[in-house]
């Protein structure tokens, strides 16, 4: 393989004088310049990029710490696309990108901060009080958030309007004439551990039942189909006159449905399913589920761009955005059959 040294013989001049001219550095004149890449060009080659990093003190990479309780979750389409959009958004700015997953001690978090692998760090799963966060502002290491703090002055991040979508979601459904609805919530150690969203989609399911003064019906469960249709088959049995839920995640969404299947019923003729925070997932449910969305991939490509504007541009001023829900109607809704003319009532169990 052809070496920096190799080019310098040959154009007769030092080796640090054609990284310079490599480098794109002003104080050479154009005609060595050009002279330079010419002979580099005919000679290909090629610049080594981990050389390249070390000697500008920056690895152009950007990581992402995801932890999740449940590595399985990687497999599913909407977590996914979060990883896929920060590759995304770091590749289009010639970044590299590193991940990590499960749970990180505070030492281990200096370490990676300290330990040059990687320029700035974006963090998921953000708590309200996320220690995290004071870690990196005690360091002045750069980083973004996908997700928000109690406190976020002076940070940068994208989160989603999960109070709003909540209300929004109750809202679609009361207008259909739904009056008894059920809330498939967040795992219950999202909530008892401070967890963003565990705790603003509650607010928001609290919002929402006050402002249509309507009976509190709600279950918390894991991210996965079997605990969501245990927990919809104890809802439905408690609730027999429950004729619509919200779920908070893809995989609960499709544990409901069954639920109700399996009771006899079906969606949404005996009872609508909708769904918060939802990607294109939502599409290959059965039947196709009306659902918030929210664009997952776009969300993490995002937030890659604003951490390395930051990185790029000392003086980028604090971003702070906050994604405004926008419900897509499938056909997992329907208007409650109680004012359909002629429909048949629902078997009761």
């Amino acid at each position: 393989m052809v070496t920096l040294s190799d080019v310098a013989k040959v154009a007769g001049v030092s080796a640090k004088t054609v990284s310079r001219a490599i480098n794109g550095d002003r104080d050479i004149s154009d005609a060595t310049r050009e002279q330079i890449l010419r002979i580099a060009n005919e000679m290909d080659y090629v610049p080594h990029a981990q050389a390249r990093r070390l000697a500008s003190g920056k690895t152009r990479s950007i990581a992402l710490h995801y932890p999740l309780a449940n590595p399985q979750l990687f497999s599913e389409r909407l977590e996914m696309s979060f990883v896929s959009g920060i590759a995304m958004g770091a590749a289009l700015e010639d970044y590299y990108f590193t991940l990590f997953t499960g749970e990180l001690s505070p030492a281990e978090l200096r370490r990676i901060c300290k330990g040059s692998i990687a320029d700035g760090l974006i963090l998921m799963q953000v708590g309200l009080d996320d220690w995290r966060v004071e870690t990196l502002r005690e360091l002045d290491y750069p980083f973004a958030m996908i997700g928000r703090c109690r406190d976020n002055t002076g940070l940068s991040f994208i989160d989603f309007d999960f109070e709003k979508a909540l209300v929004d979601a109750f809202d679609f459904l009361v207008a259909l004439g739904h009056s008894k609805i059920g809330f498939l919530a967040y795992p219950r150690s999202w909530r008892t551990g401070g967890l963003g969203p565990g705790i603003r989609a509650r607010a928001g399911f609290e919002a929402a039942i006050e402002k249509h003064g309507l009976e509190p019906i709600s279950v918390e469960c894991d991210l996965n189909v079997g605990s969501s249709a245990a927990a919809v088959s104890r809802l439905l049995t408690e609730h027999p006159d429950v004729s619509a839920v919200v779920a908070m995640h893809n995989t609960t969404a499709v544990g409901a449905i069954h639920a109700i299947q399996a009771a006899g019923w079906t969606v949404p003729d005996d009872c609508s399913v909708v769904g918060i925070a939802f990607g294109t997932d939502s599409d290959l449910i059965t039947p196709p589920l009306t659902a918030i969305h929210w664009d997952a991939q776009a969300i993490g490509c995002h937030a890659a761009q604003m951490l390395i504007r930051r990185l790029d541009r000392k003086s980028e001023p604090v971003h702070q955005e906050l994604v405004p829900p926008r419900l897509v109607m499938r056909r997992s809704t329907a208007t409650h059959r109680d004012l359909i003319p002629g429909g048949p009532a629902r078997d009761q169990r």
